[in-house]
C-alpha cells in the first residue's frame, strides 16, 4: 500500500471516529435536553393551587425574624427577635401559632438578656379566606404588638409568593406579580404599598435526598406609614422598603421547605411628646425553617 493510501487511510478512520465522537455527543446532549425539559415540565406540577390550601399535609416551622436598629450612618442601636412555631395543613385549612416569643437587646450579637412569651398568640389560628387585614382580625392583641401582627402578615406574603403563581412562572423568566402589587391596610395601624413584585423561578436543586424548586422575590422603594400608641405615648412612622429573599419549595412533600427573608427599611420617627424626628434604618431578617 502506498503512503497516499496508508494516509487515505488514516484519514478516512478519523474521521469515521470524529463522526462517533459527535454522535456520542449529541445523543448525550439530547438526553442532557430530554431530561431538563422533563424536570421543567415536573418542576412546579407539585405546586399547590392557592385555593387548595385547605387539603394540605401538617407541617410545622420555627420563624424567626431579627430587627437591627441603625443610625443612618450605620451605628448600631439596638435590636430585636421574635420568633414562634407556625403550623399548617391543620383541619379547615387553619393555621397556628405557638410559642411566640419577643427578645431585645442593646448589643449587636451575643444573647438577649430579655425572653418575653407573647401568650395572646398561644394558639392564635385562622385561614387564608378570613381578612387578616382588618383591625377586628387581631382583636386580642395588644395596640403596640405590631411585629407580633407582622408575623402573621411575612408568613401570608410567603404563602401566596410559593403556591398563587405556580401557572406563571417560568425557568429564570422574572414574573411581575401585578395582582400583588398595591396598597395594603396594616389593620388600621398604616399601610404598605408594594411597588412592583418580581418572583424568579431559579431552578431545582437537592438537599439531604429531597427535589427542592427554588423561587426568589424582591421588590424595591414600596412605601409605607405606620401609627401606634405605645401606652401614653404615640409615634407616627413613614418611610420606604426594600426586600428579597428566596423560598425553598419541597417537590417530594408538595410544601414550604425554608425561607430567607431580607429587608431594609429607611423610616422617619416622630413622637407626640418630641419636636424633632428621628431617622433610623431597620435591618430585617426572617428565617423560616420547617421542623417536620
Amino acid at each position: 500500500m502506498n503512503k497516499i493510501s496508508i494516509q487515505k487511510l488514516k484519514i478516512q478512520k478519523a474521521m469515521k471516529t470524529k463522526e462517533e465522537m459527535f454522535t456520542v455527543f449529541f445523543i448525550t446532549l439530547f438526553l442532557c435536553c430530554a431530561l431538563l425539559a422533563s424536570g421543567q415540565n415536573q418542576s412546579l406540577d407539585f405546586v399547590l393551587p392557592s385555593g387548595d390550601l385547605q387539603n394540605r399535609q401538617q407541617h410545622q416551622y420555627l420563624v424567626e425574624t431579627d430587627y437591627l436598629n441603625f443610625d443612618l450612618y450605620g451605628d448600631f442601636t439596638s435590636r430585636m427577635r421574635i420568633s414562634g412555631k407556625y403550623t399548617s395543613g391543620l383541619a379547615d385549612g387553619k393555621v397556628e401559632w405557638t410559642d411566640v416569643f419577643i427578645q431585645k437587646s442593646d448589643q449587636p450579637d451575643g444573647f438577649f438578656p430579655t425572653n418575653e412569651n407573647l401568650d395572646f398568640m398561644d394558639g392564635f389560628s385562622y385561614t387564608y379566606e378570613q381578612n387578616i387585614l382588618a383591625p377586628e382580625f387581631f382583636a386580642g392583641f395588644p395596640g403596640n404588638s405590631l411585629e407580633a401582627k407582622n408575623l402573621v402578615w411575612d408568613m401570608a406574603g410567603m404563602e401566596f409568593f410559593a403556591w398563587g403563581h405556580s401557572d406563571s412562572l417560568q425557568l429564570n423568566r422574572p414574573y411581575h406579580a401585578t395582582q400583588a402589587n398595591g396598597k395594603v391596610e396594616l389593620a388600621g395601624q398604616g399601610f404598605f404599598d408594594n411597588r412592583d413584585i418580581i418572583l424568579t423561578w431559579k431552578g431545582m436543586t437537592k438537599d439531604k435526598d429531597e427535589a427542592l424548586a427554588m423561587i426568589d422575590f424582591r421588590t424595591l422603594s414600596n412605601k409605607l406609614e405606620v401609627n401606634v400608641d405605645m401606652g401614653d405615648r404615640h409615634f407616627e412612622t413613614k418611610g420606604r422598603s426594600h426586600y428579597w429573599g428566596t423560598i425553598w419549595l419541597s417537590a417530594d412533600q408538595c410544601c414550604i421547605d425554608r425561607i430567607e427573608l431580607f429587608e431594609d427599611v429607611v423610616l422617619e420617627i416622630g413622637w407626640n411628646d418630641q419636636a424633632e424626628k428621628d431617622l433610623v434604618d431597620v435591618v430585617r431578617e426572617m428565617r423560616v425553617t420547617k421542623i417536620y
